[in-house]
């Protein structure tokens, strides 16, 4: 079976949408926990925590997230290709170490050869559909685990 994809790994709108969501709704909860609690004590802890909490989710939401580009080969091996000041960089080894789909985000965590992990999310709108099915297919192919040398499946 052949694989050979690339996709542009970096938070797209769909992302970026997600990220203004979450955020949202964790100044909500601190909101509603201090509109709950006894006056003094609920508002000074929304002060205290929540504008913190909020804003540092806000600044440094995204620096978990992986810009690059995920390279599969034929034989379905995995590389990553990190921008390096608006130039291609390197194309590195990488193993996936976990992974989970949905049916419009996929998360990889990729560990190069410098131990290094990185987080990678990819949103079904931010890749063509034809790429998004290889990506699908793949991830099928790592759930089972590659085919033995020399032996082939039938339907």
């Amino acid at each position: 079976m052949s694989f050979a994809f690339d996709l542009q790994a970096s938070p797209g709108p769909a992302l970026r949408a997600l990220r203004v969501v979450t955020v949202t709704l964790a100044a909500g909860g601190f909101a509603l926990a201090a509109w709950l609690a006894p006056w003094p004590w609920g508002t000074a802890l929304a002060l205290a925590a929540g504008v913190p909490a909020c804003g540092l989710a806000w600044r440094r939401g995204a620096r978990g997230l992986s810009w690059g580009r995920l390279v599969v080969d034929a034989s379905g091996c995995t590389h990553w290709q990190v921008p390096d000041h608006g130039r291609t960089g390197p194309v590195r080894p990488v193993r996936i170490e976990r992974w989970c789909a949905t049916g419009s985000l996929v998360w990889l965590r990729l560990r190069g050869d410098d131990h290094r992990c990185r987080d990678v999310l990819i949103a079904r709108h931010d890749c063509d559909a034809q790429r998004w099915r290889c990506l699908q297919r793949w991830l099928r192919w790592l759930g089972r685990g590659p085919e033995p040398a020399g032996a082939s499946r039938s339907a």
